[in-house]
């Protein structure tokens, strides 16, 4: 292993010491360990600038510069500038652990028999390949997040004897935003519950109504989103299909455990979502592996995870620790209430007019290259929702659908550089494409979350 190799391997692995001294603040309140976690993080930090891209690197610059000028003149103790650093590690901890539970199930066989289920009720009753590309984004990305897309395009590459590639990344990335409004298993909803300090059952079942209507839309706009210059898969060769490893039905059992698991663990514990989910990320899969006498290769799997972990996340390390440290200070200042008075002034009391900005400021940043996650973080601690006279759920689902929109619109977020991978385009021609859909589904879903908070929420 050269330096550079060894270097990143230390980082990684210190990411993951980070998130365990992280949990033990929250489950064992152990004294200091926060100026512990908080070191690591402001240290993953510093390794992250040099290999950032130019833009963000220069947005996080602007952030700290910013956040240290607000510590400074409102005379912030040294203790909490020390911990601002470590503000969003339960964020990390969320995108750290998470894929684990991927790495279970691709390990264990669960994904290869998925494909085959897939193969063989094709065979036996021809189905739409797009439209099924969506469905199963739309439902297991809910837990394996981004690498859900080039997992799914693969399975149906695999699955299907042809269909249209370009059409197929651009519905794959729709049900990927889907997941994006009530999926607990996302960063964005646990970024948006901690802020507002809600469990997920006071925003979920209207973030899944929302995601029931971006699906019509998605149906709506099928015909649509042909590209011109589409190909179409070649039908595979013949291969002898290799007996799965597990079986469908280990496969919906293993899913069905660990969601149950995870809403009824909120219900029961002291504790939100965001850390419960994280928590299952690392025991859940070494249960099974341990019960199923597949722990030797999965300790080799969570090493590989581990060791490569800040050279995949380097990027939204440096992001989400700054975001922290940046509304840390925020909350340390009057900026926060001038931004608020600001929306307010805009809004003029009106909910509709209060959507709209938060909608138009999320996607006009994300589209000039800022992260969603700084946005929101922003947002979110400066719009108070007693100020504007609305619920906190309220505005947690309105940062959920600016998030998921700002998140289709950016040319520098992983979903659309996966997208743009997958169809072999740039991403202005992805944005470009999906511009119509995305500028509806503003209109169409604030509309709806108008009406929700008109009468139930």
């Amino acid at each position: 292993m050269n330096h550079q190799a060894c270097i990143r391997t230390t980082l990684g692995a210190a990411a993951f010491v980070a998130v365990f001294c992280y949990f033990l603040e929250v489950l064992l309140h152990v004294p200091y360990i926060e100026y512990a976690y908080s070191f690591i993080a402001g240290v993953l930090l510093v390794a992250s600038l040099p290999v950032m891209p130019a833009l963000n690197r220069r947005i996080v610059y602007v952030l700290l510069a910013v956040g240290i000028a607000l510590f400074w003149i409102y005379g912030v103790s040294w203790h909490i500038v020390w911990t601002s650093f470590g503000e969003n590690l339960s964020l990390l901890a969320l995108f750290l652990t998470v894929p684990l539970i991927g790495t279970y199930m691709s390990e264990a066989g669960h994904l290869h028999a998925f494909q085959q289920y897939l193969e063989r009720r094709n065979e036996k009753k021809a189905v739409p390949p797009h439209q099924l590309g969506y469905g199963v984004t739309a439902s297991i990305g809910a837990i394996l997040n981004l690498g859900s897309m080039p997992l799914v395009y693969g399975i149906a590459k695999e699955s299907f004897p042809s269909f249209e590639q370009k059409r197929m990344a651009l519905t794959v990335l729709r049900g990927f935003g889907s997941c994006m409004l009530w999926s607990p298993y996302f960063v964005n909803m646990a970024l948006i519950l901690s802020i507002y300090d809600l469990s997920w059952s006071e925003v979920g079942p209207y973030g899944i109504i929302m995601a029931a209507v971006l699906t019509i839309l998605v149906i709506v706009f099928f015909r649509a989103s042909a590209f011109a210059d589409d190909t179409w898969t070649s039908p595979g060769k013949n291969k002898e299909a290799k007996p799965p490893m597990t079986s469908m039905r280990t496969f919906l059992l293993f899913l069905g455990i660990l969601l149950g698991a995870s809403f009824l663990l909120e219900m029961l514990l002291p504790y939100n979502m965001l850390t419960i989910v994280s928590i299952l990320a690392l025991l859940y899969p070494w249960t099974w592996a341990l019960a199923l006498k597949q722990a030797t290769s999965f300790a080799q799997s969570t090493w590989k995870h581990v060791s490569g972990s800040f050279e995949r996340l380097y990027n939204e390390i440096g992001i989400f620790v700054t975001a922290g440290f940046f509304s840390v200070a925020l909350r340390s200042s009057d900026a926060g209430a001038w931004l608020s008075e600001a929306v307010s002034f805009l809004s003029q009391g009106y909910m509709i007019l209060l959507i709209a900005w938060v909608v138009a400021i999320v996607m006009g940043l994300s589209t000039l290259g800022i992260h969603p996650v700084i946005i929101v973080t922003g947002l979110g601690g400066a719009l108070s929702p007693e100020v504007f006279g609305v619920e906190a759920s309220f505005m947690a689902v309105l940062l959920l659908m600016s998030w998921m929109l700002g998140v289709q619109v950016s040319p520098f977020t992983g979903a659309i550089l996966m997208s743009s991978h997958l169809m072999g385009t740039t991403t202005i021609q992805v944005i470009r494409k999906n511009a119509a859909f995305i500028l509806s589904a503003a209109v169409v879903l604030s509309l709806v979350l108008f009406i929700l908070g008109e009468t139930i929420m």
